[in-house]
């Protein structure tokens, strides 16, 4: 599999909610960087495999996920940056919010290492706030 069929597999597994599939392409040592934090609650630096199920658990605790899209994919080296966007409502409040984002991940060995998102923050934020 090429590094792009590698997280494209990924978000596949993602919609179908197949999270075992989900995990098999990260590395064990993995550090997933959110934005956002203390304002939203899936946000900051997760670490291993623990602090990725606890973000997956967070995000699916917090949000229900009305639309995820990624839409586009680049490659370069060990690196695959996606585009994308989501919609999702914020369960707390009842609030829904709408973001483009991006989503950097660094490879090694097919294995996902490193995940660093970029989003709009604030719009997440406000769905949060009551």
């Amino acid at each position: 599999m090429t590094h792009i069929e590698i997280i494209q597999e990924v978000y596949k597994n993602f919609a179908q909610g197949n999270i075992a599939g989900v995990l098999a392409h990260f590395d064990k040592e993995v550090v997933w960087i959110r934005p956002g934090e203390p304002d939203i609650p899936f946000a900051g630096t997760f670490t291993g495999m623990e602090g990725l199920g606890k973000m997956l658990t967070l995000v699916g605790r917090h949000i229900r996920l009305k639309a995820f899209t990624p839409q586009k994919f680049f490659s370069n080296e060990n690196t695959v940056a996606v585009f994308g966007s989501d919609t999702a409502e914020a369960v707390s409040t009842g609030k829904s919010y709408t973001s483009d984002w991006v989503q950097l991940f660094t490879l090694k060995d097919d294995k996902i290492t490193r995940v660093q998102v970029y989003m709009d923050t604030l719009a997440i934020a406000r769905a949060f706030t009551p």
